[in-house]
């Protein structure tokens, strides 16, 4: 499956892009691909940010083993046939 939405890079982040990137990094260490085309609607990504660390970061208040959150990013990147 092809992207077709493409994702924008962090040279080109500007303005609202290259704050959510770098709250992004801050937060969970790194941009995440769905955070890469999410950006080009703001509001959402804007959204989304605080939920994937409240789920992933322990110190955001997931309280799952790591193994089991890894575990659960593994099955659904399978089931949605993502190749890498």
């Amino acid at each position: 499956m092809n992207q077709r939405i493409r994702g924008i890079t962090d040279q080109e982040a500007v303005g609202p892009a290259k704050e959510l990137f770098e709250a992004s990094n801050e937060m969970l260490g790194r941009v995440a691909n769905l955070q890469r085309i999410l950006v080009h609607s703001p509001y959402v990504a804007r959204w989304f940010l605080p939920l994937v660390a409240a789920v992933r970061q322990p110190k955001a208040g997931a309280v799952s083993d790591v193994r089991l959150r890894n575990l659960a990013v593994l099955k659904t990147s399978t089931i949605n046939g993502c190749k890498y």
